[in-house]
């Protein structure tokens, strides 16, 4: 080996042994084939791997560079699902083929070829890499193509990919839909179903079914040959489902219910039917709901589950128009932007959505960079809940703070709209199954809020008297206002509401301090009804079941409320500060 390679070898070794120190890795050890020219870097677990060649000038470089690691590349590119499932899994090492023609979709696909992109899909997303099976010898082992090998021997010890009752892997067997579902869902759920149903493949029929890997309700044409595009398609949708967090702690909880053993195929054929129809998100209530709002205000042109394709990602310029019409819907208007709102790129973009990619700049919530507005990139979650929060509150958060999105979130999370889980994948691209939810919960959490605000409630501790809202001789507002002692009594009231000069607030009891029999000080905070964000804090000071003295302070507001002399009916309450 020359002095060329020697030195190739050594600087491909040090960028690989600084990426593995700096991520604090365990041993590391480099593996130099002189015939082969195969190099190999190993550390815990993890193998990096690449040849060499020498070309026609003598010169040497490295090619066919690959890695098991499990960092993914999440690609941006638009398109069918298909063209988006083969641009990922090219991306990501489980297809060696960039382009339609070279990767023959109308194909089937062999069992050892499957074992390779299983292999791939289970690495990049991240799954624990424990031995399953130690027994993983094939009888028909020297049938598999010799490149596959490895693949179909990992595949197997894992638990994903099973031998026949009589030993063999059947390598150029074409796969069945029933095996692939079996595969998907054992990397989902990291197990086995029950198999002692009759057909053996019940379970996962009916888990795919739910993940809405497939949408085939008919047994006939489930339990046939795949094709290549479509084991591109339900690697994507899984992709999608596990990137989504929220999405995956619901599905793996309700999956989880599937655990009879019965196999009786009369009680199969009822369970089947119960379990389909309560565990699918095809027939889930909200998203069903969702849909349809969405559909009637203008957001979608889709008003069912199967043609609104819940689990296909979004992009920049779909994004616009469902964003424009949310907007139109709560009569938001965002953040006023006067800079120009022209693009470069508008050539690149639908026709039809033009006038919303300039709508939703002119509203200051999403721009472009460099003049270009990119319309076919894909968007991702933390960019779309950033532009609702931006539209809801007129403005742009604190983006000080590492990520920038943090104050989005922590106000989307106070709202309903994402919940803690989400904050591992916020920065991933955002499905339309999640926009759904996201606007249609924030639809629901606005209506409760905006009735609250504007009628009577129960449980409202403070509100003001009618007609009694006048100035103060220190110039600032004052009222008359109704205190319900009842509730300020009872121990176990915990969450109430305060309505003060025409503004109503939530309550939440911190404390309680007891003085004497029936004398104690009550303490709470104080939050917002539309973000819930805490604002303030109150007490009351009460002696023999009356109201002492009240203290509200929002901000820098400060308002006292105190008992008027000539009756114990109703309150003062008047701002101090």
């Amino acid at each position: 080996m020359n002095k060329k390679i020697l030195w190739m070898v050594f600087a491909v070794a040090f960028t690989l042994f600084a990426s593995f120190t700096k991520a604090e890795t365990g041993d590391f050890q480099i593996v130099i084939d002189p015939v082969t020219h195969v190099i190999t870097v190993t550390n815990s677990g993890s193998t990096t791997s690449g040849s060499v060649t020498n070309s026609d000038d003598g010169t040497w470089s490295i090619t066919t560079w690959t890695t098991n690691s499990t960092t993914e590349v999440v690609s941006t590119t638009t398109g069918t699902e298909f063209e988006q499932a083969l641009a990922w899994m090219y991306a990501n090492g489980l297809t060696k083929y960039d382009n339609e023609t070279d990767y023959r979709p109308e194909d089937g696909l062999l069992r050892e070829e499957a074992a390779k992109i299983i292999w791939q899909a289970f690495t990049v997303l991240g799954y624990t890499q424990e031995t399953k099976n130690t027994s993983c010898t094939f009888s028909d082992a020297n049938e598999i193509d010799p490149t596959l090998r490895s693949f179909v021997t990992n595949t197997c010890k894992r638990g994903i990919f099973k031998w026949t009752t009589d030993g063999t892997f059947l390598p150029r067997q074409e796969l069945t839909r029933p095996q692939t579902m079996a595969l998907l869902v054992r990397i989902f759920e990291g197990k086995i179903s029950n198999e002692k149903r009759t057909p053996r493949w019940w379970d996962y029929y009916v888990k795919s079914q739910a993940m809405g890997l497939t949408t085939l309700n008919n047994e006939s044409a489930f339990d046939s040959q795949i094709t290549r595009r479509e084991m591109a398609i339900y690697i994507r949708r899984l992709r999608n489902i596990v990137k989504n967090e929220t999405l995956k702690l619901m599905l793996l909880a309700q999956l989880s219910d599937l655990t009879s053993t019965t196999t009786d195929t009369s009680d199969i054929v009822e369970t089947l039917s119960w379990l389909t129809n309560s565990l699918s998100i095809s027939n889930d209530p909200e998203l069903i709901e969702a849909i349809k709002w969405m559909n009637d205000n203008g957001l979608t042109s889709y008003s069912d589950v199967t043609s609104y394709k819940p689990f296909e990602i979004l992009n920049r310029e779909q994004a616009a128009k469902i964003l424009v019409e949310f907007a139109k819907v709560f009569n938001f208007w965002g953040i006023t932007n006067t800079a120009a709102c022209g693009f470069n790129d508008e050539d690149q973009t639908d026709t039809s959505l033009i006038t919303y990619i300039q709508q939703v700049c002119q509203l200051g919530i999403m721009q472009g960079s460099n003049w270009a507005f990119s319309p076919k990139t894909t968007i991702s979650k933390a960019q779309f809940i950033t532009a609702m929060i931006r539209l809801f509150e007129g403005k742009k958060l604190d983006e000080s703070s590492s990520p920038r999105w943090t104050k989005y979130f922590e106000t989307a999370e106070n709202m309903g709209i994402v919940s803690p889980s989400d904050s591992i994948t916020f920065d991933n691209v955002i499905t339309r199954y999640e926009v759904a939810l996201s606007l249609y919960r924030f639809k629901v959490k606005y209506q409760i809020t905006q009735n609250l605000n504007n009628g009577t409630i129960d449980n409202q501790i403070i509100s003001s008297v009618p007609g009694s809202i006048t100035t103060g001789t220190n110039n600032l507002p004052q009222s008359n206002v109704y205190v319900d002692m009842n509730l300020l009594n009872n121990g176990n009231f915990n969450i109430g509401y305060i309505e003060i000069l025409g503004n109503r607030y939530k309550v939440v009891k911190s404390s309680t301090k007891e003085y004497f029999t029936n004398n104690f000080a009550r303490y709470g905070d104080i939050f917002t009804l539309d973000t819930e964000t805490k604002v303030g804090t109150i007490n009351f000071i009460v002696s023999s079941l009356s109201l002492i003295e009240g203290t509200i302070r929002i901000g820098s507001t400060i308002f006292n409320v105190t008992p008027l002399n000539a009756t114990n009916a109703y309150y003062k309450l008047h701002q101090t500060k």
